[in-house]
Protein backbone atom coordinates (compact mmCIF):
# COMPACT_ATOMS: atom_id res chain seq x y z
CA UNK A 1 0.00 0.00 0.00
CA UNK A 2 1.09 3.65 -0.84
CA UNK A 3 -0.15 6.60 1.33
CA UNK A 4 0.72 10.32 -0.14
CA UNK A 5 -0.41 13.76 0.60
CA UNK A 6 -2.27 15.99 -2.17
CA UNK A 7 -0.07 17.64 -4.12
CA UNK A 8 -1.86 18.09 -7.48
CA UNK A 9 -5.43 18.93 -8.98
CA UNK A 10 -5.28 15.18 -9.69
CA UNK A 11 -4.61 14.25 -6.59
CA UNK A 12 -7.76 16.99 -5.50
CA UNK A 13 -10.00 14.79 -7.91
CA UNK A 14 -8.84 11.58 -6.36
CA UNK A 15 -9.87 12.53 -2.70
CA UNK A 16 -12.83 13.48 -4.09
CA UNK A 17 -13.19 10.29 -5.82
CA UNK A 18 -12.84 7.61 -2.74
CA UNK A 19 -16.24 8.14 -1.61
CA UNK A 20 -18.21 6.82 -4.27
CA UNK A 21 -15.87 3.96 -3.89
CA UNK A 22 -16.75 3.44 -0.56
CA UNK A 23 -20.60 3.78 -0.87
CA UNK A 24 -20.71 2.21 -4.53
CA UNK A 25 -23.55 0.24 -3.52
CA UNK A 26 -25.04 1.99 -0.48
CA UNK A 27 -28.64 3.09 -1.53
CA UNK A 28 -28.53 4.81 2.01
CA UNK A 29 -25.84 6.88 0.84
CA UNK A 30 -26.01 10.86 -0.02
CA UNK A 31 -22.91 12.40 -0.86
CA UNK A 32 -21.34 15.97 0.39
CA UNK A 33 -21.33 18.35 -1.77
CA UNK A 34 -17.58 18.28 -2.85
CA UNK A 35 -17.36 22.68 -3.48
CA UNK A 36 -18.46 22.40 0.49
CA UNK A 37 -15.89 19.87 1.29
CA UNK A 38 -13.16 21.42 -0.81
CA UNK A 39 -13.80 24.86 0.82
CA UNK A 40 -12.49 23.62 4.18
CA UNK A 41 -9.24 23.07 2.86
CA UNK A 42 -8.81 26.63 1.12
CA UNK A 43 -7.18 29.03 3.18
CA UNK A 44 -9.68 31.66 1.12
CA UNK A 45 -12.84 30.23 2.43
CA UNK A 46 -11.82 28.45 5.84
CA UNK A 47 -10.85 31.02 8.34
CA UNK A 48 -9.56 28.03 10.43
CA UNK A 49 -6.33 28.32 8.43
CA UNK A 50 -5.29 31.73 10.02
CA UNK A 51 -5.28 29.95 13.44
CA UNK A 52 -4.64 26.10 12.03
CA UNK A 53 -2.71 24.02 9.81
CA UNK A 54 -3.84 20.69 7.85
CA UNK A 55 -2.59 18.25 5.61
CA UNK A 56 -4.99 15.49 3.57
CA UNK A 57 -3.65 12.03 2.13
CA UNK A 58 -5.03 9.72 0.05
CA UNK A 59 -3.95 5.40 0.27
CA UNK A 60 -3.74 3.42 -2.73
CA UNK A 61 -3.12 -0.59 -2.74
CA UNK A 62 -0.20 -2.11 -4.71
CA UNK A 63 -2.33 -1.94 -7.99
CA UNK A 64 -2.78 1.71 -7.96
CA UNK A 65 -6.31 1.60 -6.86
CA UNK A 66 -8.06 3.92 -4.24
CA UNK A 67 -8.42 2.76 -1.19
CA UNK A 68 -9.10 5.34 1.31
CA UNK A 69 -8.51 8.56 2.21
CA UNK A 70 -8.03 11.23 5.48
CA UNK A 71 -6.96 14.64 6.77
CA UNK A 72 -5.32 15.57 9.82
CA UNK A 73 -5.45 19.36 10.86
CA UNK A 74 -4.32 21.44 14.40
CA UNK A 75 -6.83 24.28 15.35
CA UNK A 76 -4.11 26.06 17.59
CA UNK A 77 -6.93 28.20 19.43
CA UNK A 78 -8.78 25.25 21.08
CA UNK A 79 -5.07 24.27 22.38
CA UNK A 80 -5.70 26.14 25.77
CA UNK A 81 -9.32 24.24 26.53
CA UNK A 82 -7.44 20.58 26.69
CA UNK A 83 -5.81 18.91 29.08
CA UNK A 84 -3.23 18.27 26.15
CA UNK A 85 -2.26 19.30 22.89
CA UNK A 86 -4.68 18.11 20.45
CA UNK A 87 -5.29 17.32 16.97
CA UNK A 88 -7.83 16.17 14.87
CA UNK A 89 -8.79 13.73 12.04
CA UNK A 90 -11.37 13.74 9.27
CA UNK A 91 -12.96 13.07 6.05
CA UNK A 92 -11.83 9.67 6.61
CA UNK A 93 -12.95 7.04 3.98
CA UNK A 94 -11.22 3.21 3.85
CA UNK A 95 -11.62 0.26 2.73
CA UNK A 96 -13.17 -2.59 5.56
CA UNK A 97 -9.40 -3.30 5.86
CA UNK A 98 -7.68 -3.00 9.37
CA UNK A 99 -4.08 -2.55 7.71
CA UNK A 100 -5.27 0.56 5.17
CA UNK A 101 -7.06 2.08 8.39
CA UNK A 102 -4.01 1.23 10.62
CA UNK A 103 -1.26 3.80 8.05
CA UNK A 104 -4.33 6.20 7.55
CA UNK A 105 -4.37 6.84 11.23
CA UNK A 106 -0.43 6.05 11.76
CA UNK A 107 0.34 8.63 8.83
CA UNK A 108 -1.87 11.34 10.57
CA UNK A 109 -0.23 10.34 14.39
CA UNK A 110 3.27 10.76 12.68
CA UNK A 111 2.40 14.24 11.03
CA UNK A 112 0.71 15.76 14.34
CA UNK A 113 3.30 14.70 16.58
CA UNK A 114 5.65 16.46 14.63
CA UNK A 115 4.06 19.48 15.31
CA UNK A 116 3.88 18.73 19.01
CA UNK A 117 0.04 17.19 18.93
CA UNK A 118 -0.07 14.27 22.05
CA UNK A 119 -4.01 13.02 21.51
CA UNK A 120 -6.05 13.19 18.27
CA UNK A 121 -9.84 13.31 18.24
CA UNK A 122 -11.83 12.07 15.17
CA UNK A 123 -13.55 12.13 13.13
CA UNK A 124 -13.96 15.58 13.38
CA UNK A 125 -13.72 18.99 11.02
CA UNK A 126 -11.26 21.34 10.65
CA UNK A 127 -13.98 24.04 11.20
CA UNK A 128 -17.09 24.66 13.49
CA UNK A 129 -18.79 21.37 14.93
CA UNK A 130 -22.26 21.64 12.81
CA UNK A 131 -21.33 19.65 10.01
CA UNK A 132 -18.45 16.88 8.96
CA UNK A 133 -18.67 15.82 12.85
CA UNK A 134 -18.63 12.05 14.67
CA UNK A 135 -18.44 8.89 13.28
CA UNK A 136 -22.22 7.13 13.17
CA UNK A 137 -22.60 4.23 15.33
CA UNK A 138 -26.68 3.80 15.35
CA UNK A 139 -29.35 4.61 12.75
CA UNK A 140 -27.69 3.42 9.16
CA UNK A 141 -30.73 3.08 7.57
CA UNK A 142 -32.56 5.99 8.37
CA UNK A 143 -32.30 9.52 6.30
CA UNK A 144 -30.09 11.59 7.53
CA UNK A 145 -29.58 15.54 7.52
CA UNK A 146 -27.06 18.00 5.71
CA UNK A 147 -23.72 18.35 6.71
CA UNK A 148 -23.69 15.25 8.58
CA UNK A 149 -21.46 12.54 8.61
CA UNK A 150 -22.84 9.18 7.71
CA UNK A 151 -20.29 6.06 6.95
CA UNK A 152 -20.39 1.99 6.92
CA UNK A 153 -20.91 0.15 10.36
CA UNK A 154 -17.42 -0.83 10.31
CA UNK A 155 -15.91 2.26 10.35
CA UNK A 156 -16.98 1.64 14.24
CA UNK A 157 -14.52 -1.81 14.07
CA UNK A 158 -11.86 0.14 12.34
CA UNK A 159 -11.17 3.39 14.79
CA UNK A 160 -11.88 0.84 18.62
CA UNK A 161 -9.81 -1.69 16.95
CA UNK A 162 -6.58 0.86 16.37
CA UNK A 163 -7.26 2.12 19.88
CA UNK A 164 -9.62 5.43 19.80
CA UNK A 165 -11.60 5.59 22.66
CA UNK A 166 -15.42 7.28 22.71
CA UNK A 167 -14.78 10.90 24.08
CA UNK A 168 -18.34 11.61 24.14
CA UNK A 169 -21.54 10.83 21.25
CA UNK A 170 -23.88 13.21 19.85
CA UNK A 171 -27.50 12.20 19.99
CA UNK A 172 -29.55 13.21 17.05
CA UNK A 173 -33.37 13.36 18.14
CA UNK A 174 -36.43 13.14 15.63
CA UNK A 175 -39.78 14.66 16.48
CA UNK A 176 -42.79 13.23 14.39
CA UNK A 177 -45.38 16.63 14.34
CA UNK A 178 -47.88 14.07 14.40
CA UNK A 179 -47.76 12.71 17.47
CA UNK A 180 -48.56 15.02 20.25
CA UNK A 181 -46.43 15.85 23.14
CA UNK A 182 -46.10 14.86 26.57
CA UNK A 183 -49.03 16.16 28.97
CA UNK A 184 -46.47 17.99 30.89
CA UNK A 185 -45.67 19.28 28.52
CA UNK A 186 -48.79 21.45 27.35
CA UNK A 187 -48.65 22.16 31.20
CA UNK A 188 -45.59 23.45 30.95
CA UNK A 189 -45.98 25.56 27.60
CA UNK A 190 -49.42 26.69 28.70
CA UNK A 191 -47.99 28.77 31.46
CA UNK A 192 -45.92 30.87 29.63
CA UNK A 193 -48.72 31.42 26.80
CA UNK A 194 -50.59 33.19 29.70
CA UNK A 195 -48.38 35.85 30.62
CA UNK A 196 -48.37 38.60 28.64
CA UNK A 197 -45.25 40.11 28.89
CA UNK A 198 -43.38 36.67 26.82
CA UNK A 199 -44.17 36.49 23.16
CA UNK A 200 -42.97 34.61 20.33
CA UNK A 201 -42.62 35.42 16.45
CA UNK A 202 -40.99 33.70 13.66
CA UNK A 203 -38.64 36.16 11.20
CA UNK A 204 -39.83 38.65 8.99
CA UNK A 205 -38.72 41.02 6.26
CA UNK A 206 -35.31 40.50 5.10
CA UNK A 207 -33.56 42.18 8.29
CA UNK A 208 -31.01 40.04 8.29
CA UNK A 209 -28.57 42.00 11.02
CA UNK A 210 -31.45 42.37 13.18
CA UNK A 211 -32.07 38.56 13.86
CA UNK A 212 -28.53 38.07 13.69
CA UNK A 213 -27.87 40.19 16.62
CA UNK A 214 -31.37 38.41 18.55
CA UNK A 215 -29.12 35.03 17.88
CA UNK A 216 -25.55 36.26 19.36
CA UNK A 217 -27.16 37.93 22.01
CA UNK A 218 -28.97 34.60 23.28
CA UNK A 219 -26.34 32.27 21.94
CA UNK A 220 -23.55 33.88 24.29
CA UNK A 221 -25.67 33.69 26.65
CA UNK A 222 -26.53 30.42 26.99
CA UNK A 223 -23.51 28.59 25.36
CA UNK A 224 -20.96 30.43 27.77
CA UNK A 225 -20.90 27.47 30.65
CA UNK A 226 -20.45 24.91 27.52
CA UNK A 227 -16.96 23.27 27.30
CA UNK A 228 -14.56 24.60 24.56
CA UNK A 229 -17.02 27.87 24.31
CA UNK A 230 -15.79 30.48 22.32
CA UNK A 231 -17.69 34.20 22.41
CA UNK A 232 -19.66 34.94 18.99
CA UNK A 233 -19.13 37.94 16.95
CA UNK A 234 -22.01 39.73 15.55
CA UNK A 235 -19.84 39.62 12.49
CA UNK A 236 -19.65 35.96 12.60
CA UNK A 237 -23.91 35.82 13.00
CA UNK A 238 -24.74 37.92 9.98
CA UNK A 239 -22.05 35.95 8.31
CA UNK A 240 -24.36 32.74 9.59
CA UNK A 241 -27.29 33.84 8.30
CA UNK A 242 -26.41 35.26 5.17
CA UNK A 243 -24.90 31.76 4.18
CA UNK A 244 -28.54 30.80 4.93
CA UNK A 245 -29.93 32.88 2.31
CA UNK A 246 -30.23 30.14 -0.37
CA UNK A 247 -32.36 27.74 1.58
CA UNK A 248 -33.86 29.81 4.42
CA UNK A 249 -37.09 29.27 5.85
CA UNK A 250 -38.27 32.52 7.73
CA UNK A 251 -40.97 30.26 9.18
CA UNK A 252 -38.31 27.62 10.78
CA UNK A 253 -36.46 30.85 12.30
CA UNK A 254 -38.03 31.65 15.78
CA UNK A 255 -37.48 34.01 18.57
CA UNK A 256 -39.37 34.46 22.40
CA UNK A 257 -39.04 37.83 23.76
CA UNK A 258 -39.90 38.96 27.54
CA UNK A 259 -41.18 42.10 26.59
CA UNK A 260 -38.91 43.17 24.07
CA UNK A 261 -35.76 41.63 25.18
CA UNK A 262 -34.60 38.73 23.00
CA UNK A 263 -34.50 35.22 25.36
CA UNK A 264 -34.61 32.12 23.06
CA UNK A 265 -34.45 31.30 19.92
CA UNK A 266 -35.32 27.80 17.39
CA UNK A 267 -33.57 28.22 14.17
CA UNK A 268 -34.08 25.68 11.40
CA UNK A 269 -33.81 24.86 7.36
CA UNK A 270 -35.78 22.54 5.43
CA UNK A 271 -33.30 20.19 5.12
CA UNK A 272 -31.09 20.27 1.79
CA UNK A 273 -30.61 16.70 1.80
CA UNK A 274 -34.10 16.05 0.55
CA UNK A 275 -32.82 17.78 -2.73
CA UNK A 276 -29.04 17.27 -2.57
CA UNK A 277 -30.05 13.03 -3.20
CA UNK A 278 -30.67 14.33 -6.77
CA UNK A 279 -27.35 15.94 -7.49
CA UNK A 280 -24.82 13.33 -6.60
CA UNK A 281 -22.66 15.62 -4.52
CA UNK A 282 -21.74 18.30 -7.13
CA UNK A 283 -22.98 21.69 -7.36
CA UNK A 284 -22.29 22.38 -10.59
CA UNK A 285 -24.35 25.41 -12.99
CA UNK A 286 -26.06 22.60 -13.84
CA UNK A 287 -26.91 21.49 -10.64
CA UNK A 288 -27.46 24.72 -8.82
CA UNK A 289 -30.67 25.00 -11.26
CA UNK A 290 -31.69 20.93 -10.69
CA UNK A 291 -31.27 22.06 -6.84
CA UNK A 292 -33.51 25.13 -7.42
CA UNK A 293 -36.02 23.16 -9.15
CA UNK A 294 -36.59 20.66 -6.69
CA UNK A 295 -36.63 23.06 -3.77
CA UNK A 296 -39.35 24.90 -5.94
CA UNK A 297 -41.63 21.90 -6.86
CA UNK A 298 -41.18 19.30 -3.71
CA UNK A 299 -42.92 20.16 -0.81
CA UNK A 300 -40.13 20.21 2.13
CA UNK A 301 -41.17 17.05 5.13
CA UNK A 302 -38.23 17.48 7.24
CA UNK A 303 -36.88 20.45 9.05
CA UNK A 304 -33.37 20.37 9.62
CA UNK A 305 -32.91 22.07 13.56
CA UNK A 306 -29.92 23.89 13.54
CA UNK A 307 -29.78 24.68 17.01
CA UNK A 308 -32.38 25.87 20.06
CA UNK A 309 -31.80 27.93 23.32
CA UNK A 310 -32.43 29.81 25.75
CA UNK A 311 -30.77 32.06 28.29
CA UNK A 312 -29.74 30.69 31.38
CA UNK A 313 -31.80 33.31 33.77
CA UNK A 314 -34.78 32.31 31.57
CA UNK A 315 -34.44 28.49 31.94
CA UNK A 316 -36.42 26.29 34.01
CA UNK A 317 -39.57 28.26 33.41
CA UNK A 318 -41.01 26.08 30.49
CA UNK A 319 -40.11 28.44 27.55
CA UNK A 320 -38.60 25.38 25.30
CA UNK A 321 -42.17 23.77 25.64
CA UNK A 322 -43.57 26.86 24.40
CA UNK A 323 -41.35 27.75 22.10
CA UNK A 324 -41.76 23.93 20.77
CA UNK A 325 -45.37 24.05 20.93
CA UNK A 326 -46.10 27.14 18.76
CA UNK A 327 -43.37 25.69 16.16
CA UNK A 328 -44.64 22.57 15.53
CA UNK A 329 -48.32 24.18 15.38
CA UNK A 330 -47.05 26.67 12.47
CA UNK A 331 -44.63 24.41 10.48
CA UNK A 332 -47.40 21.43 10.91
CA UNK A 333 -49.75 24.00 8.81
CA UNK A 334 -47.25 24.35 5.88
CA UNK A 335 -46.40 20.91 5.16
CA UNK A 336 -43.27 19.61 7.35
CA UNK A 337 -44.30 16.21 9.42
CA UNK A 338 -40.37 16.13 11.06
CA UNK A 339 -37.88 18.20 12.67
CA UNK A 340 -34.64 16.46 13.13
CA UNK A 341 -32.60 18.02 15.77
CA UNK A 342 -28.73 17.29 15.02
CA UNK A 343 -25.74 17.65 17.39
CA UNK A 344 -26.97 17.01 21.19
CA UNK A 345 -24.01 15.80 23.61
CA UNK A 346 -24.29 13.55 26.19
CA UNK A 347 -22.10 16.08 27.92
CA UNK A 348 -24.92 18.41 27.81
CA UNK A 349 -27.67 16.19 30.10
CA UNK A 350 -30.24 19.70 30.33
CA UNK A 351 -30.75 19.38 26.69
CA UNK A 352 -31.17 15.75 26.83
CA UNK A 353 -33.87 16.04 29.19
CA UNK A 354 -35.09 18.94 27.43
CA UNK A 355 -35.19 17.27 24.32
CA UNK A 356 -36.55 13.41 25.69
CA UNK A 357 -38.78 14.27 28.46
CA UNK A 358 -40.08 18.04 27.47
CA UNK A 359 -40.22 18.25 23.83
CA UNK A 360 -41.60 14.08 23.78
CA UNK A 361 -38.57 13.32 20.65
CA UNK A 362 -36.68 9.86 20.45
CA UNK A 363 -33.02 9.13 19.73
CA UNK A 364 -32.73 8.75 16.10
CA UNK A 365 -29.15 8.30 15.75
CA UNK A 366 -26.21 8.60 17.51
CA UNK A 367 -22.52 9.51 16.85
CA UNK A 368 -19.24 9.26 18.37
CA UNK A 369 -16.24 11.42 18.93
CA UNK A 370 -13.29 9.22 19.18
CA UNK A 371 -10.17 10.83 21.44
CA UNK A 372 -6.94 8.62 20.90
CA UNK A 373 -3.54 9.30 23.24
CA UNK A 374 -0.39 9.17 22.06
CA UNK A 375 1.12 8.29 25.84
CA UNK A 376 -1.03 4.81 25.66
CA UNK A 377 -0.21 4.84 29.13
CA UNK A 378 -1.65 7.78 30.37
CA UNK A 379 -5.30 8.33 31.81
CA UNK A 380 -8.05 8.29 29.41
CA UNK A 381 -10.54 11.06 30.57
CA UNK A 382 -14.05 11.75 29.20
CA UNK A 383 -15.28 14.90 27.97
CA UNK A 384 -16.80 16.84 31.29
CA UNK A 385 -20.22 16.86 31.94
CA UNK A 386 -21.41 20.29 32.02
CA UNK A 387 -23.19 20.93 35.40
Amino acid sequence: MNISTISSKNDIKEFHEIPYIIYKNNKNWIPHIKQEVEAIFNPLKNKFHSHGEIERFILKDENNNLIGRIAAFIDNRKQEEQPQPTGGIGFFECINNQQAADILFNTCIKWLKKRGMKAVDGPINFGERNKYWGLLIEGFEKHYVHGQNYNPKYYKVLFENFGFKKYFNQHVYCKDLSIPYPEKFYERSNRIFNRKNFHFDHMRGNDFKKYAKYFVEIYNEGWKTHHGFKEMKLEHGEKMFNKMKSVIDKKLLWFGFYEDIPICFFIGIPDPNQYLKFINGDLNIFNKLKFAYYQKTKISRICAALVFGVKPKFQKLGLESALADIVTKRISKVGYTHVVQTWVGDFNPKMIKVCENFLGSDIYQKLTTYRYLFNREAKFIACPIIK
